[in-house]
């Protein structure tokens, strides 16, 4: 019996939107990771540094030092940016490289799945943000995800999407796990987009 074209349509549709979608992966840091259980996971409150220690990207995790080639202007990477601005395009620089010193992002679970955000200078709150989420796989995934479309998906245009989520160490400190991909096709042939999963490691206080 032939098949209705519509049946190849929604066929179509259903397998490629799971390749548009960004997805999370442990690869980069699975031998620092501190795998949490849904009881424990009260483990992520505390204080970290503002500014990150360690990336991982690729296979060798890199260790981000103070006085890298980027300039201290347009560093976006400080755990408060990282954990709640849900597009890589939206970010600001809240906070130059050189002046976090002295600030810190401090993270207190108010329930099971609402996150306290805040960010101290000295003894001073200067940020405060409540950020939902849920417990999964041994960390703690953030519903402050971005997703847009343009044109018609799959079709004639593309899918832009991004998500956080959030883990601990093996020695305690915060993991900032972002997951990006920005994709376009035609007629349901996808071209070269830009994915990736970004991870970066803050120390606890």
């Amino acid at each position: 019996m032939k098949k209705h074209p519509v049946y190849f349509l929604i066929t179509m549709f259903i397998t490629t939107s799971f390749l548009g979608c960004a997805s999370f992966s442990k690869k980069a840091f699975e031998a620092e990771f501190q795998n949490l259980e849904k009881e424990n996971i009260s483990k992520l409150e505390g204080s970290y540094a503002l500014n990150p220690i360690m990336k991982y990207k690729d296979k060798v995790p890199e260790e981000v030092k103070s006085n890298e080639t980027l300039p201290d202007s347009l560093v976006t990477n400080n755990a408060y940016q990282f954990m709640v601005t849900p597009n890589y395009s939206y970010k600001k620089n809240l906070y130059r490289r050189s002046e976090n010193h002295n600030r810190s992002i401090n993270l207190k679970f108010q329930t099971a799945n609402l996150l306290s955000v805040k960010v101290y200078e000295d003894n001073t709150v200067i940020k405060d943000t409540i950020l939902s989420g849920k417990y999964k796989k041994g960390m703690f995934y953030l519903d402050n995800k971005y997703s847009k479309s343009s044109g018609i998906p799959y079709l004639l245009g593309g899918v832009n999407n991004n998500k956080r989520r959030i883990g601990l160490t093996k020695n305690g400190n915060l993991l900032v796990n972002e997951a990006h991909s920005d994709n376009g096709a035609f007629l349901f042939l996808f071209w070269a987009g830009t994915d990736y999963n970004l991870t970066y490691e803050y120390q606890k206080k």
